[in-house]
């Protein structure tokens, strides 16, 4: 599944580009100078962090705590 384009913004540093995928937003940046992680694998690592937390979403049993899948998001970022 492909993410869809939202936008863009900028800094000094970096250039920022907003993406949807599969109803969840996340952020991409290129440094404006040389180096850095490709554009390429951030989004697939934003992508398959969607999709994890999809999935587990998706199988979480609706009795477990608040303090559970705030643990559960905090130690997946």
């Amino acid at each position: 599944m492909k993410a869809t384009y939202i936008g863009k913004s900028a800094d000094k540093e970096n250039v920022y580009l907003e993406y949807e995928y599969r109803g969840r937003r996340y952020e991409v940046y290129q440094n404006k100078r040389k180096g850095g992680e490709p554009l390429r694998w951030q989004h697939k690592n934003n992508q398959a962090r969607i999709d994890k937390l999809i999935d587990v979403e998706s199988k979480r049993d609706t009795s477990e705590s608040v303090q559970d899948s705030l643990d559960w998001f905090f130690d997946n970022m």
